[in-house]
């Protein structure tokens, strides 16, 4: 199963740089991230609990993301997805233990749900390291700084006259 996802960036948009801050990301969630860098392109692998009983559980989550930029768009290809734990845990669930089969279709919905949580995560990534200033226009000035203005100023509150009970705000009595 080979998912891509493709978004634009800007003409100096700086992969080595993507790809630190996504792994650094997903380091943080505990994944063994490893990075490659080619010529034009980058490989990021994810391994997260992929050996020992979580093989036998199925529910070690792994895949390859193959990032690069051409004409202005960055191209996320996914590919070599960490399906073994989860057919091994389905079968072992299946003729041993119904534990592992439970523990397998698990794994089965992470590993599906792994490439669309790594798109999402890098397209907010992409577009946070390209972000205008505030305050600042199109063509990166500061807009036009205006005067304060000043609250229109109150007429003096005046006091009851003679004899009359003070009123509240809704014109009643207190």
């Amino acid at each position: 199963m080979a998912d891509s996802v493709f978004f634009n960036v800007p003409p100096d948009f700086n992969l080595q740089m993507f790809a630190g801050q996504l792994a650094e990301k997903y380091r943080m969630e505990g994944f063994n991230v490893t990075v490659a860098d080619f010529n034009n392109s980058v490989v990021l692998t994810f391994d997260k609990d992929t050996g020992g009983i979580n093989m036998l559980l199925g529910l070690g989550q792994g895949i390859k993301a193959t990032c690069m930029v051409v004409n202005g768009a960055l191209s996320i290809s996914f590919s070599d997805g960490d399906w073994t734990g989860k057919i091994i845990g389905l079968c072992v669930g299946w003729f041993v233990c119904f534990i592992p089969f439970i523990t397998a279709i698990v794994g089965c919905v992470r590993q599906t749900q792994l490439p669309k949580k790594i798109g999402n995560d890098a397209m907010m990534i992409a577009s946070q390291m390209y972000q205008q200033p505030m305050g600042t226009g199109f063509d990166g000035q500061q807009p036009p700084q205006q005067p304060p203005q000043q609250p229109p100023q109150q007429p003096p509150q005046q006091p009851p006259y003679g004899n009359q009970p003070p009123q509240g705000p809704n014109g009643g009595q207190y």
